[in-house]
């Protein structure tokens, strides 16, 4: 909005708001729910009634749709003038512009660590010395331009499509559409309509030309052809208008739909901004301005994890197929309504953990978390295995036959209370009366260990490490900017005899655990650390070879007793340490540690014993009372007690202060951050989490706005249900 005063082109935007259609009543609740978060950012919007929408857009039928949300701040931009704009306020700040100069080689070297670092680029008119390249090629330039140095960048591109219609005089100067029950979209552009739409069989495009403009394709109408139909049923004058022009070109897509931003931990220097598809024009500016922060400073100023690199493991971007099946559920799924607990179809079982096939024996009902499939709950009603991907029918793929998960989660398909809401919380009370078992074995699981290690773990983690062997620390990982990157727990341990559960090493030992989600993350961030300062010490990913089973609940010491062969009392074994035991004959670790506020402990298992010593744990299981346990009963007893849980009420843009974990912010030494947790000291804080209790029965997920006063001053990060209190929880 301020380009054209700023540079005296016009940046080719226009205001004239925005509708998002709903043609059912499941879609009016994420309206309505939209409508409320809106509130959160200072975002206007309203909802209408049909006939409230027909007044802002007389060409709907009425009586087709259930209503609308309108956007009055919505609007269209063209792209070519914005680009120009943009390129004109930089130039004129300073910045340089090179056309027509591709790049054809990008330079490497390696620091003292032995990583790898940016050195410089090779263009047909010379070389240029930088130790930074941002990769923002757009479509599947962007995959070439990170082969050039070795890198997989999980993109796929595919034909989009649109129509212009012949002039329809009635249509200027009014909103915008999208209507997401038929996955179609309306654009107006002077007296004519574009439209175009997400169909469930794109045509995926191995290669893009690099010199093709936009409308490079002939428009498959019999692919198209279901869009025109949804535009007919919702504006019949559409019918009779007239095509004056199709436009068939790339577009990018990624296996969550988000863009891909960063440094990638695996080349220094070497920065992404790509896979954005048309919502570059929508994210560009904000994401822009994060990667400035991210170049200059190391890090961004907010919470940008949906959009890291790093929220990819390795493995994940160098599998096409897996790659292939989420970004084409990713563009099928673009205008699906997003519920709180719903889950993807594509690129399951990507990776299972020990106890995969003995939990679906039990009723699992999983999740995928960065490709691990993770126990959710569990269904009285038995097994119901994830199936395999159907490409929703197409491509001559028949739909699957077994749609028993399927079925369950159409019972999560709702912005109330699940179906799954009574058993989650029986589940629950099981925890907080006798004893359940979690699966946690698909969080991250590291060695570091070294001449170095003491003095890496110094620098790196804001408690004190410097405990005696088998003490267990909780932790924070922060950026320069005291952000919290990871909360970790800690161990030391000593050197045993090669297992993997003992591993032999020298010097000093930390076995450190981070959650799943961001094991990856949390891995890349302490590696890059330590390849900085150079610390003399070797950091181990054993992630996929130990499982982890969480006995928690008052009745826990009672059923692991008998099983191992140490004493599991208080004064022998207390909080906060860890210890070798043998379970049923099999060496593992184990901590005393709980994230559900509970008498419990966490067994680390090779994965070699991970079925035995389940089995052993379930042969004592009746007499206990024990029974299953998933994450979303997990959440829920984490959240009563006030525990975190890292990308949701604590993020990268949260310090310690400002998160109640002061407690764990030594004075003593320095550390990543401190510098600046210090100066956060001395100025105050700005902001505090606080813990909120609903009085009414009704469900909150998290982005709800926070009042104080008639004014609204912060939102949820979380919400969930306490099933021990009886009432929604939320922090914010």
């Amino acid at each position: 909005m301020q380009l054209g005063a700023e540079t005296g082109l016009d940046p080719g935007w226009i205001n004239n708001g925005g509708l998002f259609i709903a043609s059912t009543k499941a879609r009016m609740d994420e309206y309505r729910r939209l409508c409320t978060l809106g509130v959160s950012f200072g975002i206007e919007s309203s909802v209408l009634d049909p006939e409230e929408t027909k007044k802002l857009f007389p060409l709907i039928d009425s009586d087709v749709i259930e209503g609308s949300l309108y956007s009055p701040g919505d609007g269209v931009v063209d792209p070519k003038k914005l680009c120009a704009a943009l390129t004109h306020s930089a130039i004129k700040s300073g910045a340089q512009v090179i056309e027509n100069c591709p790049v054809t080689s990008i330079l490497t070297g390696k620091n003292i660590f032995g990583t790898r670092q940016i050195t410089g680029v090779v263009t047909p008119l010379g070389s240029i010395k930088t130790s930074c390249v941002v990769n923002c090629c757009g479509e599947s330039v962007s995959r070439e331009l990170a082969a050039l140095v070795g890198l997989h960048l999980p993109l796929v591109p595919m034909k989009h499509a649109y129509v212009i219609t012949e002039p329809i005089p009635e249509v200027e100067g009014l909103p915008n559409i999208r209507e997401h029950d038929a996955s179609i979209y309306f654009r107006v552009q002077g007296q004519s309509l574009c439209m175009g739409g997400y169909e469930t069989n794109p045509i995926v495009l191995e290669k893009v030309q690099h010199d093709s403009g936009l409308n490079v394709y002939e428009l498959d109408w019999i692919v198209f052809s279901k869009h025109m139909r949804g535009a007919v049923n919702l504006i019949p004058a559409f019918e009779t208008a007239g095509i004056k022009s199709t436009v068939c070109g790339p577009e990018c897509f990624t296996p969550d739909h988000n863009p891909i931003l960063g440094e990638d931990p695996r080349l220094l220097g070497f920065y992404h901004n790509c896979g954005y598809n048309a919502a570059g024009t929508m994210l560009g500016g904000g994401c822009g301005e994060q990667l400035a922060n991210w170049i200059v400073n190391g890090r961004p100023n907010l919470h940008m994890f949906e959009f890291d690199i790093r929220r990819f493991t390795p493995e994940q971007r160098k599998d096409a197929s897996w790659i292939f099946a989420k970004s084409h559920e990713s563009y099928v799924t673009n205008y699906e309504i997003v519920f709180p607990y719903d889950e993807n179809l594509a690129g399951r079982n990507f990776h299972q953990g020990p106890f995969h096939q003995e939990l679906i024996d039990a009723g699992c009902v999983f999740e995928e978390r960065q490709g691990w499939e993770r126990p959710g709950w569990f269904s009285p009603k038995g097994p119901a295995p994830v199936p395999k991907y159907d490409w929703y029918g197409e491509y001559g793929t028949p739909r699957n036959s077994d749609v028993r998960y399927e079925n369950l989660l159409k019972g999560e398909h709702t912005f109330g209370f699940t179906r799954s809401h009574n058993i989650i919380g029986e589940e629950c009370l099981a925890c907080r009366e006798q004893v359940v078992m979690f699966d946690m074995s698909y969080f991250g699981k590291l060695y570091m260990c070294g001449p170095e290690a003491q003095k890496a773990a110094d620098w790196l983690f804001t408690t004190d490490t410097r405990r005696p062997i088998g003490r267990t620390v909780y932790t924070c990982l922060l950026n320069t900017r005291a952000g919290v990157e990871a909360d970790v727990t800690v161990s030391a341990i000593e050197t045993g005899t090669g297992g993997l559960a003992d591993p032999i090493f020298k010097g000093r030992g930390f076995y450190i655990t981070t959650g799943g989600l961001s094991s990856y993350h949390t891995y890349a961030h302490i590696l890059q650390i330590l390849s900085e300062k150079n610390f003399k010490v070797g950091l181990t990913d054993l992630s996929v070879k130990l499982g982890v089973l969480s006995l928690q609940g008052p009745n826990s010491r009672d059923l692991l007793q008998p099983l191992v062969d140490v004493d599991l009392s208080d004064e022998q074994f207390p909080y906060s340490t860890t210890r070798l035991v043998r379970v049923a004959g099999h060496l593992c670790r184990a901590v005393r540690i709980s994230f559900v506020g509970e008498l419990g402990w966490e067994l680390h298992v090779p994965w070699d014993s991970c079925v035995a010593v389940y089995k052993a744990i379930w042969e004592h299981a009746n007499k206990h009372g024990l029974r299953h346990a998933g994450y979303r009963a997990l959440h829920s007893l984490s959240s009563e007690k006030g525990y975190h849980l890292w990308n949701a009420d604590l993020r990268s843009e949260d310090n310690p202060l400002e998160a109640g974990l002061d407690f764990m912010c030594r004075e003593e030494g320095d550390y990543v951050g401190k510098d600046a947790l210090d100066a956060v000291k001395r100025k105050g804080l700005k902001k505090k989490l606080a813990f909120f209790q609903l009085r009414e029965q009704i469900p909150v997920y998290g982005l709800e706005a926070i009042w104080r006063d008639d004014e609204v001053v912060g939102y949820l990060r979380r919400g969930d249900y306490g099933h021990s209190i009886g009432s929604s929880i939320g922090q914010g």
